[in-house]
């Protein structure tokens, strides 16, 4: 008897309203969009007073109001995390590749040097930088398709 009883208990404790999806949560107060300043960078903002949600920077933010949302809205914004995140290591490695060209080849006697090692860590800067270019892309669109299930589910109430 008290088995099932605590049962209900736990669930009952367990189960939470989604944050960002109350029942006061109207499109005019819970739609995400991004904005851009010129300072501050880029911005999810919630809302038409533009509340800030997150800051998107070089790795990928935690962003709970997407990940609590359906399963379309979540799908995506875990395939931008993992985009985004894999982009920004692959574009560091392209910078430390690009740092260590210069220390090889900071004067032409180094250059000279050291020119096969040079052109072979240019090629790999650069495979690496674009690699992590294209992974930064791919995530820009998943979190565009992100913020729009999530919008469109707002809109669907």
């Amino acid at each position: 008897m008290t088995r099932p009883l605590i049962g209900l208990l736990v669930l009952a404790c367990a189960v939470r309203p989604v944050q960002g999806q109350g029942a006061a949560c109207t499109y005019d107060t819970c739609a995400l969009r991004l904005q851009h300043r010129f300072f501050s960078g880029v911005s999810l903002v919630q809302g038409k007073d533009g509340s800030r949600v997150a800051r998107l920077g070089l790795f990928a933010p935690r962003v709970g109001v997407l990940a609590a949302a359906s399963d379309s809205a979540k799908a995506h914004y875990l395939a931008f995390r993992s985009h985004q995140n894999r982009g920004a290591a692959l574009t560091l490695v392209g910078l430390s590749t690009a740092i260590a060209v210069g220390a090889l080849a900071y004067d032409e006697s180094h250059y000279r040097d050291n020119k096969g090692l040079v052109w072979g860590l240019i090629g790999v800067g650069l495979t690496f930088s674009i690699w992590g270019g294209a992974n930064v892309v791919k995530a820009n669109d998943q979190l565009q398709r992100s913020i729009w299930f999530y919008n469109r589910d707002l809109a669907g109430r």
